[in-house]
């Protein structure tokens, strides 16, 4: 039934052929109709998406829980600002890195056609007291251990009893007795220097409210200050953990229409950052994160593909016009082809609807596979126009010798990229789809339009060349000597397949794109790895937690849990800040000369201690002891002073210790920057899970995913893990077993069209042994070149399988026709011969230029693959099976 329908097939193309070399014009204008069609269809409806989400099928249970939980928590899509210093060990002050990361937010803000929204930094004034709960728990701890420095000072100043009242009258007097036990503590007598000018701006400024950071010092910016104590995202850099980056998150509006809308959002923001950076010269700036790499490399691989494609075409005419020894077939060619792609452009339209990243590179697989057939066409109608003069007897002609061997490997390869349909690669399957069919269109181009060209526009051949067909065939006494080339292919492959072993297999997706983009080059500074644990239960979460706890791949885990935790530590530390506040007293002018007798009594203990850096704060107590006793103001005014500092330094003091008691947490009241990376809008919980290791190493990112995997499925719920590691540990995974599944299929398939269009077992064989002897020899030079497989040149060896095995089969039935017609006979080279060699240069330099010109490393290894196996597959048929064939020819062994 099979073989009937492929013999009902090739009399409909026959027939096809028949109708349009008896109306040439009419094909024509049929042919021209439709591409216009499909051209205009296809530039209304046929749109390129750069959603990277498009490209593995949502029915996937991992997939979807990564998509749900990206809608979930859209930070996961966020650009990152990249800040650096220019010089990291010696970084700007604290005030520069905000001054740029405000100006940078305020320019992308006002962008509202490229950017939705800009996080700079949390308000920590939204979050109130409840910002220590989202503090990382050990620095909470050391912190509250400084806060215990701090207690007994906060009673000096702020109770008021019996006892106190022994050491000073009011808190300035008994402050000033206090310090002098604690010298011997740097922090302390910077902090006696910070007081003392206090007083002094004070009273220098007596009509002027004694206010916190100007007259009354700020206890907070006293300790150690950094961006990130101001709310701003200042992160370690992976790369080197003793320096430090500032991040900006930029959510830009999402247009996926087109390759370019993508990368000419980023271009925008890209622009907009480094102008805002023109003034700060001490820092560099650069974006990376998820969106940028996409675009970068959306770019990158368009303008690759682009440009290796003009080229392919080039070449592809040039080494027609050398071959063919006519500029007019060739042009007719590159006209057959082009109609075919054009009508592709509709077919995809139809199919599909739209090119994703992957399948926008279907024009270099027709341009390298689909020129095959017309080759073939071309060179077998140079060698029947001598013959014949009707152009119908020649055109049957041609297509009864080369139609069974085309339509044959036109199908294999075809179906070699419609199998990949059966996997959850949605990417590969929609190029299959596209390729697949417009590899058949460009059969059907070739066996209408292509006659219908030269029947109207006939090729000039030489009258000669029908006295150069070679007469019938007779035997060699070479012929068995031919058989020492399939001995030494042998002999090669037997030295190649060892090196093969050294041919690994690398997973790493960063190792793909072009290495000098800066995105690719800031990415790896930034932790961007984490699984996360998502469920509508916090008891839930806490089993998650607990049973991460102790994981060898686990590094930390972050999530609301924390700030139930935090809260909890405060709680208990509570008694050690429960100071019984009182109002200070007040500094009466009788107090002013013992204040000014303990200020230079402490001053000259600090002089006495003849360290260095503490005679600063020794000159600051005698200026501020020059004040008081010195003539100008009155003393009732001064102690005004004093005492109007005294109130708003209490005060400051209070708030800062109030800090450490805070209330419950109040999840609606903290800022939707901060409370949008731990819950939902619909209430789901976020784990997320940190990994020790460097997970853009695979073995390092087995190793995480499959520990989180297993430990968390012993909670008894079952919650969710997803996350960017979980997504690219199994859709890596799913890729690389679809790409088996692909290869096995596309064998399968082939094997069953070719044995259906040879209808012998043994030739069936001998056609596809070419990439038995070809793909082995391909593995061996990349273990020698030290080329690896990857997830993009991975995906050539089905396509290898399908546009590789038409060398055997074209091979097979021109040793079948030499057996039919001894008049035909097979000599070296002859028009077969020719046509075969003319596939090999066609497909090799289309994807061979792929690997010259491309600087996306994941295009130029697939470009190296696919050129490296047509002329290893090429090679394996002309030494080996055509050796074979010509010596089983000699011996009288034709077999059909």
């Amino acid at each position: 039934m099979i073989g009937s329908a492929a013999r009902w097939i090739r009399r409909a193309l026959l027939r096809g052929v028949i109708v349009g070399v008896a109306y040439p014009k009419l094909t024509l204008t049929f042919a021209g109709v439709a591409v216009l069609a499909a051209s205009l269809l296809a530039a209304a409806r046929l749109r390129v998406s750069s959603d990277s989400n498009e490209m593995f099928s949502h029915r996937v249970e991992f997939f979807h829980n990564w998509i749900e939980f990206d809608k979930d928590f859209p930070e996961n899509q966020a650009s990152y600002v990249v800040i650096e210093p220019q010089d990291p060990v010696h970084p700007p002050a604290t005030a520069r890195w905000t001054a740029l990361a405000d100006r940078i937010a305020a320019k992308l803000k006002t962008m509202p056609g490229a950017v939705e929204s800009v996080d700079q930094r949390i308000p920590l004034d939204q979050l109130g007291n409840q910002g220590i709960l989202f503090e990382d728990p050990a620095a909470l701890r050391e912190e509250i251990d400084e806060a215990r420095q701090l207690a007994p000072l906060a009673r000096l100043w702020g109770e008021s009893n019996p006892v106190l009242r022994l050491t000073g009258t009011n808190p300035i007097s008994r402050f000033l007795y206090g310090a002098q036990f604690g010298l011997g503590d740097p922090r302390s007598v910077q902090f006696v220097r910070t007081v003392a000018e206090g007083w002094s701006a004070a009273l220098a400024s007596p009509d002027q409210t004694p206010r916190v950071g100007q007259t009354v010092p700020d206890l907070r910016a006293l300790g150690p200050s950094d961006p990130r104590t101001l709310g701003y995202y200042y992160e370690p850099d992976q790369t080197n953990l003793a320096h430090h980056l500032l991040l900006i998150k930029v959510f830009e509006r999402d247009d996926f229409s087109s390759v370019k809308a993508g990368t000419n959002v980023i271009s925008v923001i890209r622009d907009a950052t480094n102008e805002a950076a023109h003034d700060f010269p001490e820092f560099t700036v650069g974006l990376t994160g998820r969106p940028v790499l996409d675009a970068d490399e959306d770019q990158v691989t368009d303008r690759d593909s682009r440009r290796s494609e003009i080229v392919a075409l080039i070449a592809v005419f040039i080494g027609l016009v050398v071959m063919l020894r006519s500029a007019w077939l060739a042009l007719a060619a590159e006209l057959a082809l082009a109609i075919g792609i054009g009508w592709t452009f509709g077919y995809a339209t139809l199919a599909v609807g739209r090119l994703n990243l992957l399948s926008t590179v279907f024009l270099i697989a027709l341009i390298g596979i689909g020129m095959d057939y017309l080759v073939q066409i071309l060179t077998r109608y140079r060698q029947e126009a001598a013959r014949h003069a009707r152009p119908a007897v020649v055109w049957i002609a041609v297509f009864k010798h080369v139609g069974p061997p085309i339509t044959t490997a036109c199908l294999g390869a075809a179906a070699a990229f419609l199998v990949s349909v059966f996997t959850d690669f949605q990417g590969a399957a929609e190029l299959g789809i596209i390729s697949g069919g417009g590899l058949l269109l460009c059969l059907i181009s070739g066996y209408t339009v292509l006659p219908a060209l030269l029947t109207l526009f006939p090729a000039k051949v030489d009258p000669a060349a029908a006295a150069r067909i070679a007469p019938a065939h007779r035997p060699s006494k070479l012929s068995r000597w031919r058989l020492l080339l399939p001995a030494a292919w042998i002999s090669l492959l037997a030295v190649a397949i060892p090196l093969g072993f050294r041919t690994r297999f690398n997973p790493n997706l960063l190792d793909l794109q072009a290495p000098d983009l800066p995105s690719v080059k800031l990415v790896n500074k930034l932790q961007t790895w984490s699984a996360v644990v998502l469920s509508k239960d916090l008891d839930v979460l806490r089993q998650a937690q607990a049973a991460l706890a102790g994981a060898n791949s686990v590094a930390s885990t972050d999530s609301v849990l924390d700030a139930y935790d935090n809260y909890a530590t405060l709680k208990a530390a509570g008694q050690t800040f429960n100071i019984q506040w009182a109002p200070p007293d007040p500094v009466r002018p009788e107090d002013l000369p013992q204040i000014a007798q303990r200020a230079l009594s402490l001053a000259g203990r600090i002089d006495a201690s003849n360290i260095d850096g503490h005679q600063a704060a020794a000159a600051s107590l005698r200026t501020f002891a020059a004040t008081l006793t010195g003539p100008g103001r009155s003393a009732d005014a001064i102690a005004a002073s004093l005492s109007a500092w005294q109130t708003a330094f209490v005060g400051e003091l209070r708030e800062l210790l109030a800090e450490f008691n805070p209330a419950p947490l109040n999840l609606a009241a903290v800022p939707p920057q901060l409370r949008g990376h731990y819950v939902s809008d619909d209430g789901i919980y976020a784990l997320y899970v940190n990994p020790v290791g460097d997970l853009w190493k695979q073995q390092a990112l087995e190793q995480f995913e499959r520990e989180v995997e297993d430990r968390v499925s012993s909670v008894p719920a079952h919650p969710i893990v997803t996350g960017i590691t979980s997504d690219i540990y199994h859709s890596t995974a799913a890729i690389e077993r679809s790409f088996y599944q692909a290869t096995a299929y596309a064998l399968a398939i082939i094997l069953l069209l070719v044995l259906i269009d040879l209808r012998r077992v043994d030739q069936t064989l001998l056609a596809v042994s070419v990439l038995g002897l070809g793909l082995p020899m391909l593995v061996g030079l990349m273990g020698l070149f030290g080329v690896s497989w990857n997830f993009a040149n991975f995906f050539g060896l089905p396509i290898l399988i399908g546009a590789g095995h038409e060398y055997g089969v074209f091979m097979v039935h021109r040793y079948r026709e030499a057996c039919h017609d001894p008049r035909r006979s097979w000599r070296w080279p002859d028009a077969s011969d020719r046509a075969l060699f003319l596939c090999a240069y066609v497909t090799t330099s289309s994807f061979g230029f792929f690997w010259a010109f491309a600087h996306h490393r994941g295009l130029k290894s697939l470009g190296l693959v696919m050129a490296m196996g047509t002329a290893c597959i090429y090679l394996a048929a002309v030494t080996v099976l055509r050796p074979i064939l010509r010596w089983k020819l000699d011996a009288s062994r034709c077999e059909e």
